[in-house]
Formats: structure tokens, C-alpha cells, sequence
């Protein structure tokens, strides 16, 4: 099999889009490129998302690159609105359609729209029959024709305002590169016995199954090392691994708890193992009530254990004394407060109507001073005025 180093790859002289590139940012431009793209026979497609440098964030597909010869279209999907005409594209079997990881750009795209993808080719698949065991665009293309795709442009803002000619020429060589490795391989111009870059078995192994390709090596002896009732997985026309259309659709928040749902029923249904296991654990959960009046019935039974229980609830009844003596003493000691609270109380009472009471005395006298001068001045008034009358009338 054969395989190439990172490091090889950047010694090699980098490769330039040799075409023109036509960006597609709106409604009627899009119409105008989907219909002159309907009568293509081959078609180069990858797809740019923004890169998200936030954990569990992902960010939609921003951009759809289209390759034909001698021009690639770049599709900015927010600008154009409807991918009612992309979708027609994807959807038409008679259109071969090369792309590198589908199933990550189906993903991508189920998101935004409902499609069925049909006549797409996948790359890392029909490489294999021809003994490359890289999985990489860039890689692919360095083993065969010894030159490097640049990746200086993949993580850079594909939603911004503008594309830069740096991001735009990036972009249209990924979809094209797709387009010339597959017609290289196919017209037969690519000979792997003579290419230079040869890895071990174990290696070509671990290369096919990081992407879920199960292929057959072939030993020193040129046979393959499976038996030859193995099939071949090239797949000329492949939307997934096997070339049957898949069919994706958008999912909602409702309809991704529905989906839970229904996984969590038919796991339920579908595993015979989990029934048994319920049926467990609701008998392990009746068994011990059971236990516990199984073995309540034997100590009421067994006379050793009654015997037993009956010196327990002769302690329980000395203990009631003792509980009962500290609080009556308790009280007893309280009441002889509360008697020296009361004499004390009555004491200050008794203090107070003393108290009182010689307030009173000594008032009574005043009052009483009071009333014989009063008395007396009234005395000696009546006695002027009967002098003053009697000396009327001796004078008369």
C-alpha cells in the first residue's frame, strides 16, 4: 500500500487553481449557475463551514464549491437564501458528482435542507483499488501527482463579509482537486508499483479502518491476503459506503426528542436481555419484604427469642422510673422558688401600701390645718357683720 508523511508533503512545490472562479451571492446569480450546471456531466464538489473554536459549537454550512472544467462556482448559502437549486443538483443521478468524506458534508447539509443524495462518487473509497491508503485530499493528491494543495486557508472565517482571492482559490482547488484525481485513476495514468512512497501492512491497516474501509492487502506473492469471496468496496457511484441514497432530513427540537423516544422504546422492545434483567430487579425488590416477615414470623415462633425479649421490656420498664424521678425532683426544687418569688412579691405590696399610707397621714393633717383656718376666718367674718349690723341699729 501506499502512504506519504506530513513532512514530505510540505517539501513539495504547492499547487495553484489554473481556472477561474465565479462567486455565487445571490438569488438570481445562483438560478443563472444551477441551470448551466444541470447540463454538466461531472461535477467536482466540497463544501467550507466556519470553524467553531468553542467546545459543543458548530457552526453551519457557509459555503458550496462546484467544479466543471476551466471554472469553479462558490455558493455562499446565506446570500442566496433558497437551496431549492443545489438541492436539484445533489438529487440527480445523472450527474457525477466527486467529493472527499460525504458523509461529513451530508451531515453538514441535512442541517440547512431535506435531500436525497444520489451519483456521488467518494474518493477515499475508490482510491484503495488502486493501493493508496491515505484518506486526506491533500495526501491523495501529493501521492499522485507529487505536488501540495495548501491548508493555509482552512481556518479562516468563510461567513465573512468578503472572501478574500486567498480563501476563494483555496476553495475552488478542493473541489477541483476531487474532479482530476478522479479522472487521473480512471484513464489509467497513475501506476502505484512505481510510486516511491510504500508503507507497511499494519500501517495501511490503520489508515482504512480510521475511516470504516475494510479492504484486502496483498502479500509478497501478489494474492490478497483475504480470501477471493471478499468483495471489492470501489464504488464508482457511492453516497455512503455502499452507494445506496440516503435519505437525511432536518431535524427539529421536537423532533430530536421524538427521536429519543423512539430509541428509548425500541431499545426496550428490541433487547430480550433488558426484560429479564427488569424482571430481576422488581423480584429482588419483593424478596426482602418477604424475608422480613418470614423472619418476623420465626422470632414470634421461637420461644428462645420471646424469652429474650421479655428481659428487654423489663428494662425498658426500670428505666421509666429513672426518667421520672429527675423530673420530679426537678419540679419539687421549682416550687420552692416560685413561694420565695411570691413572699417577695407580697413583701414589696405590703412595702408599697405602707408606703402609701404614710403619704396619706402626713397629707391629712395639712388638709385638715387648712380647713380649721378656713373655718375660723368664716367665724370672724359673720361676727364683724353682726357688729356692723347691731352698730346700725343702736344708731337708729
Amino acid at each position: 500500500m501506499l502512504g506519504i508523511s506530513k513532512e514530505t508533503v510540505h517539501a513539495l512545490p504547492e499547487v495553484h487553481y489554473p481556472g477561474r472562479v465565479i462567486l455565487i451571492d445571490s438569488a438570481a446569480k445562483a438560478r443563472d449557475a444551477v441551470a448551466y450546471l444541470l447540463k454538466q456531466p461531472q461535477i467536482g464538489f466540497d463544501t467550507e463551514t466556519r470553524p467553531s473554536f468553542q467546545k459543543n459549537h458548530r457552526y453551519k454550512v457557509s459555503l458550496v464549491q462546484l467544479s466543471v472544467p476551466g471554472e469553479c462556482f462558490l455558493f455562499r448559502l446565506k446570500q442566496i437564501g433558497s437551496l431549492d437549486g443545489l438541492m436539484s443538483i445533489f438529487e440527480n443521478p445523472a450527474i457525477q458528482k466527486i467529493g472527499l468524506s460525504l458523509k461529513d458534508d451530508f451531515h453538514s447539509l441535512a442541517k440547512l435542507c431535506e435531500f436525497t443524495p444520489a451519483g456521488f462518487v467518494e474518493l477515499q473509497t475508490f482510491v484503495k483499488e488502486y493501493e493508496i491508503a491515505d484518506n486526506s485530499l491533500q495526501k491523495i493528491y501529493a501521492l499522485i501527482f507529487g505536488q501540495r494543495i495548501s491548508k493555509n486557508q482552512r481556518l479562516t472565517n468563510w461567513e465573512a463579509t468578503e472572501l478574500t482571492p486567498g480563501q476563494q482559490a483555496y476553495a475552488a482547488i478542493d473541489a477541483w482537486a476531487c474532479v482530476e484525481i478522479y479522472n487521473h485513476l480512471l484513464a489509467g495514468k497513475f501506476h502505484p508499483e512505481e510510486c516511491p512512497y510504500k508503507i507497511d501492512d499494519e500501517t495501511a491497516r490503520m489508515l482504512q479502518n480510521s475511516v470504516g474501509i475494510h479492504l484486502p492487502l496483498k502479500t509478497s506473492d501478489g494474492e490478497d491476503s483475504a480470501s477471493s469471496e471478499t468483495p471489492s468496496l470501489a464504488i464508482m457511484e457511492s453516497t455512503a459506503i455502499n452507494g445506496t441514497p440516503v435519505k437525511r432530513r432536518r431535524r427539529t427540537s421536537a423532533g430530536k426528542s421524538a427521536a429519543k423516544g423512539a430509541k428509548s422504546t425500541a431499545g426496550e422492545s428490541g433487547n430480550s436481555s433488558d426484560k429479564p434483567k427488569a424482571k430481576r430487579k422488581t423480584a429482588g425488590a419483593k424478596t426482602p419484604t418477604k424475608a422480613k416477615a418470614a423472619t418476623a414470623t420465626k422470632k414470634s415462633a421461637s420461644p428462645e427469642k420471646s424469652a429474650d425479649a421479655k428481659p428487654k421490656a423489663a428494662k425498658a420498664k426500670t428505666t421509666k422510673p429513672k426518667t421520672t424521678k429527675p423530673v420530679s425532683a426537678k419540679s419539687k426544687a421549682v416550687k420552692p422558688k416560685t413561694d420565695k418569688a411570691a413572699a417577695k412579691a407580697g413583701e414589696t405590696k405590703t412595702a408599697g401600701t405602707a408606703k402609701t399610707a404614710k403619704t396619706t397621714a402626713k397629707k391629712a393633717p395639712a388638709k385638715t390645718a387648712a380647713a380649721k383656718t378656713v373655718s375660723t376666718a368664716r367665724r370672724k367674718a359673720s361676727r364683724g357683720a353682726a357688729v356692723r349690723t347691731t352698730g346700725k341699729k343702736k344708731e337708729e
